[in-house]
């Protein structure tokens, strides 16, 4: 079903994107702002889509978890270059306050511990008043424990609907409000938090503000070095090495409204040459003989699939220096550590972000082999 459900949905979300980027026949004011209504639109679906596969999996006892000792600092770090765009656009001022001791792990998903956090910290920007204050900061508690507490000054929850906020489907009474939400974010981070060992709580005041926590394991172990939020790599240069000539790229995939996507989304890069392939079989033979200089590869494939084909170039010397993108529809953790072990220079899931997808295509072009 995530397949089937977001492969549509890169179709919609793609080529609104590239409307709205399109630099040689740019639309009005009046329909960019149309524009932005379906991208909104959109995006809201993607992520109706997302809680609802996450909680069906839940419910169906599938859901994957990979417990490991995480840096906490680490994923407060993430959370917060997460979370500011969204604090910035709301008017809201956000402060994050990091364990005391650089070294406090938990024991957790690192991926659903960063997923809880995002879901408190977005919940109480979303609730909270233009000029207010997010606070996210970590309280020690006796029990071997690390409390995670995310607290705003915002609308609160009514005293009536609070014995049902973790309840799927329940917004506290702002089902008919104009704030976007599921109904479903609260409910997923509580049955995270236990199959993790832990648990979440919160307390509200109407009018005053909330806070959120949660509990995990606390695991003591040597120090977690943090990186460095501010420094974000530089971008390879643009086709390097191919000046004044084309540069190929294979695209692998049968859908052909993704192969237009994706033709328009290679119109930005004017020397890229993309030649598609319908299945894996031909798109095999494809960069055998073109020898491009990076292949971008749909997973869900008729017949072979694209983890096989991306193999088969693997074990291969003719192609095995070749980069290659993964563009998948699967969402969920465990097809990510799939993904992960797959060998793939990148992999971006659908719908895909057509900034992000140029972002790893121009860091490969500058750094495969010419």
């Amino acid at each position: 079903m995530s397949h089937e459900l977001r492969t549509p949905m890169n179709a919609i979300l793609g080529f609104a994107q590239l409307l709205q980027r399109d630099k040689r026949t740019p639309l009005s004011a009046p329909q960019q702002e149309k524009l932005g209504y379906v991208l909104q639109g959109g995006e809201h679906l993607l992520r109706l889509i997302d809680d609802i596969l996450d909680l069906a999996r839940i419910e169906a006892g599938r859901i994957m978890m990979s417990p490991e000792p995480v840096g906490v600092n680490e994923v407060l770090i993430e959370v917060q270059q997460t979370l500011e765009p969204m604090a910035l656009r709301a008017g809201i001022a956000l402060e994050v306050a990091g364990a005391p001791h650089d070294s406090s792990k938990v024991h957790a998903d690192r991926t659903r511990f960063k997923q809880i956090l995002i879901n408190f910290g977005s919940n109480a920007i979303k609730y909270g008043r233009p000029n207010g204050t997010v606070r996210i900061r970590v309280e020690p508690t006796a029990e071997r424990q690390l409390r995670l507490v995310v607290h705003d000054d915002g609308i609160g929850i009514p005293v009536d609907k609070q014995d049902r906020i973790f309840q799927p489907f329940h917004r506290a009474g702002q089902e008919a409000g104009p704030i976007e939400g599921t109904g479903i974010g609260l409910s997923i981070t509580k049955r995270l938090a236990e199959l993790m060992g832990g648990s979440v709580g919160f307390e509200s005041a109407p009018d005053v503000g909330s806070v959120f926590w949660v509990e995990l394991p606390l695991q003591r172990s040597s120090q977690v070095p943090l990186p460095n939020a501010g420094s974000p790599s530089a971008l390879a240069p643009v086709l390097a090495g191919e000046v004044g000539s084309a540069v190929p790229i294979v695209y692998i995939e049968d859908n052909p409204s993704n192969i237009a996507f994706m033709q328009g989304v290679l119109d930005e890069l004017p020397r890229a040459r993309l030649t598609a392939a319908p299945n894996a079989e031909i798109g095999i033979e494809l960069v055998r003989r073109l020898q491009p200089r990076l292949v971008i590869m749909d997973i869900n494939l008729p017949g072979m699939s694209g983890y096989e084909a991306t193999r088969r170039l693997r074990d291969s010397p003719q192609t095995r220096h070749i980069p290659v993108i993964a563009l998948t529809a699967a969402a969920m953790v465990g097809d990510r550590k799939r993904l992960d072990d797959a060998g793939f220079a990148r992999y971006l899931t659908k719908p895909v972000k057509v900034a992000e997808l140029l972002e790893a295509i121009e860091q490969l072009l500058g750094s495969a082999p010419a």
